[in-house]
């Protein structure tokens, strides 16, 4: 069996995991969820523009660095996004783990 093949494989069985069910869950609540998902999207934008002026040598404003933070707060706020961040992390944790068990038989 090839190297793609077993990667396939251990694809389909992270599909099956708790973790991959309730992050998918946790993603089709936010695209039923016109208020989270304008604050997502009002963070990335202004995230962005942070990240470029900040590439540009320039540091954000307060004004700039306030809005942010505002979003951040509406964000942790909003039950949905609350629960998509909680459903990645713990996500997160199963890739963690599974590239920590690779490396351990590479070893």
């Amino acid at each position: 069996m090839s190297v793609d093949e077993k990667a396939k494989e251990l694809a389909a069985a992270i599909k099956e995991t708790d973790q991959f069910e309730t992050l998918k869950r946790a993603e089709s609540r936010l695209n039923l969820d016109p208020k989270a998902q304008d604050l997502v999207q009002q963070f990335q934008t202004k995230q962005q523009e942070i990240q470029q002026a900040q590439q540009q040598g320039q540091q954000p404003e307060q004004a700039e660095v306030e809005s942010i933070q505002n979003l951040q707060t509406q964000m942790q706020n909003n039950e949905t996004i609350k629960n998509l961040m909680e459903a990645q992390q713990n996500f997160d944790e199963v890739l963690q783990q599974v590239n920590q068990t690779v490396l351990n038989e590479l070893q």
